[in-house]
């Protein structure tokens, strides 16, 4: 999109330019030629009533032709002859096309003179200057093409560099005066920029303030609810009461979900690196869930190799495939695959599959990912999401083509060191591999 932009707006201003350039060149070159036609046939004209005239008065005088002047001829044009009508009287007429007819005609008593000429439009004076206006039409026209060009790409270039600015905010760069980008000219683009730039500040202003909102109305919370849990704890076992625990552990876990959104937003988490096995960790955070009865050991399968090190914080990395297998767990059908091929962990399981829109637009904030709207507050694949970003990794959402939601986390690519085993002949000669999955767990 932005090649096609960038070329069309380049293209468009230049070809308008051409355009105007052109018709401004055809229109003048064709206004001179047909002056300077004009021209001719004006003087031809005087010079022919120059010539009826001398020749008039010497045979008014003598009686003699001269100037090849004609006695009453049988070619007049009927329309000259009428319009001489009375002694002394003379009139010229011409016609025709690219060769005209130049008559000229004057009384003397009952005679009439007349002198026929042909004058050919197109000469070599008038050729001369169409050349010369198409030469200075030729020069003209490349000038204004070369100086559109220019000042479209100049424009150009300054929209290019506030849209690619404005799409680096947009994914979460600082953000940047659009302003200090497209220069100090006080012209339309300048006035876009300002325009952007206040827009741009509103919108962090708004966004700082709900960050600090929500994380405020989290921490605030905080206190009451953990009361609140403690002594849901202490009711007896029957029906309200398990009720009343239940619902007293989910709003404590919104709390801790909200309080861990806004550190995200924050920008400021930081993994607490060190060398793990990842597939090591997958397997803990598997078995971390089943020990605590949030998954369901009968609906998951995981998949995992023991060759991969990597450099993480296995404790972000445990709540990340936390949030994957919950969601799939709510939200999706058994089995549950949780595989791990080098860097890449894979969540999947067999339901409907993610929306349009989250595959789209990615996850948000308090939207759930599947049919069970009740289920879940909806922060889960938003904070996996978040801590994905603190790793330094990537993760994709997509639906397996069998059927079933699929998530993929892929984290950052390891030093050389860390892929070599300590045992291992092959990696110590420098070389790195990835085996396929050489364990297979039922949990």
């Amino acid at each position: 999109m932005t090649s096609r932009f960038r070329t069309g707006l380049r293209l468009r201003i230049a070809a308008s330019i051409v355009c105007i350039v052109s018709l401004a060149v055809v229109g003048l070159g064709i206004a001179v030629h047909v002056l300077v036609v004009r021209a001719r046939v004006e003087q031809a004209r005087a010079d022919a009533e120059a010539t009826i005239a001398a020749a008039v008065q010497i045979y008014g005088r003598t009686g003699l032709l001269s100037f090849d002047a004609r006695v009453d001829a049988p070619s007049l044009p009927p329309e000259l002859r009428a319009a001489v009508r009375r002694d002394g009287s003379r009139a010229t007429l011409v016609r025709g096309g690219s060769t005209r007819e130049v008559w000229a005609a004057g009384r003397t008593g009952d005679t009439v003179l007349s002198t026929h000429t042909r004058l050919r439009v197109a000469d070599s004076s008038v050729r001369a200057v169409d050349r010369a206006l198409l030469l200075a039409g030729v020069v003209t026209l490349t000038l204004a093409t070369l100086a559109g060009f220019l000042s479209a790409n100049r424009l150009a270039r300054r929209l290019q560099l506030a849209a690619r600015t404005a799409r680096e905010v947009a994914a979460g760069a600082d953000p940047l005066s659009l302003r200090a980008v497209v220069g100090n000219r006080r012209d339309e683009v300048g006035d876009l920029a300002d325009a952007v730039d206040v827009m741009t500040q509103r919108l962090a202003d708004r966004l700082a303030d709900e960050q600090r909102f929500t994380a405020d109305v989290a921490h605030d919370l905080r206190t009451p609810v953990s009361g609140l849990v403690t002594a849901a704890a202490l009711l007896d076992d029957s029906r309200p009461s398990v009720l009343i625990r239940d619902r007293a552990a989910r709003l404590a876990r919104l709390v801790e979900d909200l309080l861990e959104v806004a550190r995200l937003d924050r920008g400021r988490e930081t993994a607490a690196e060190e060398v793990v096995v990842l597939g090591e960790c997958v397997r803990h955070a598997v078995s971390v869930g089943i020990a605590s009865g949030e998954y369901d050991e009968d609906s998951l399968v995981v998949l995992t190799d023991t060759s991969t090190r990597v450099m993480t914080d296995p404790r972000r990395l445990e709540r990340i495939l936390t949030n994957l297998i919950r969601n799939a767990s709510t939200h999706g059908t058994p089995p549950l695959v949780v595989s791990q091929n080098g860097r890449d962990i894979t969540v999947r399981d067999h339901g409907a599959g993610f929306d349009a829109d989250l595959l789209t637009r990615g996850p948000e904030r308090f939207r759930q990912a599947g049919p069970h709207r009740a289920d879940g507050n909806g922060l889960g694949l938003v904070i996996a999401a978040g801590q994905v970003a603190v790793l330094g990794g990537s993760i994709t959402f997509a639906n397996a083509a069998s059927g079933g939601a699929l998530v993929r986390v892929t984290l950052p690519d390891p030093s050389p060191a860390l892929t070599k085993g300590p045992h291992d002949p092959e990696h110590e000669d420098g070389a790195t591999s990835h085996p396929p999955h050489d364990a297979v767990t039922e949990l």
